[in-house]
């Protein structure tokens, strides 16, 4: 009976710490005056109002609904260092390669200043953080149709470039 009850809770823990959802990022650059560049955080989303960047030192909310854009960068390849190769239990890290992507957030803080800050974090992470903003923040995921590359809208008149007319229904 006890080992049924500690199997249950070792089991009921780990879905706890599973629901928690956060992600190790690292801050690269921005205008946080917190926040020195490569810096090491966490990105919390449990709260479905706003997303959390803590270190140590500092916190920074960042309200969704502030969220004016968000952007994937660059990916970065980062591959470990060559070991010898008679070592065949290394092989497994010959052949996998991590992958990073940078990310870019703009939005406006508790007083009304424009912040960004660009963050790196692993690949998967990324776009289903991405994901998450458009699904919380009703201005990102009207700003990024992909219609605009193609057509002449009102939506993206300022990318224009020049004289135009307006596409119609």
């Amino acid at each position: 009976m006890r080992f049924l009850t500690l199997s249950t809770l070792t089991i009921f823990a780990g879905g706890l710490l599973l629901a928690a959802d956060s992600q190790t990022v690292t801050y690269i650059d921005g205008n946080l005056a917190d926040l020195a560049p490569n810096t090491g955080a966490t990105l919390y989303l449990n709260s479905p109002q706003s997303m959390e960047l803590r270190t140590p030192l500092h916190k920074v909310q960042v309200p969704y609904g502030q969220i004016s854009k968000a952007e994937l960068g660059a990916v970065q390849v980062h591959s470990s260092e060559p070991e010898a190769f008679y070592k065949v239990w290394a092989l497994p890290k010959r052949l996998m390669k991590s992958e990073t992507q940078q990310m870019t957030v703009a939005f406006k803080d508790g007083n009304g200043l424009n912040q960004t800050m660009t963050i790196e974090l692993p690949k998967p992470a990324a776009s289903a953080l991405v994901a998450t903003i458009e699904r919380h923040s009703a201005k990102v995921a009207e700003s990024t149709w992909w219609g605009d590359n193609y057509w002449k809208t009102t939506r993206n008149r300022d990318t224009w470039g020049g004289a135009g007319t307006v596409a119609q229904k």
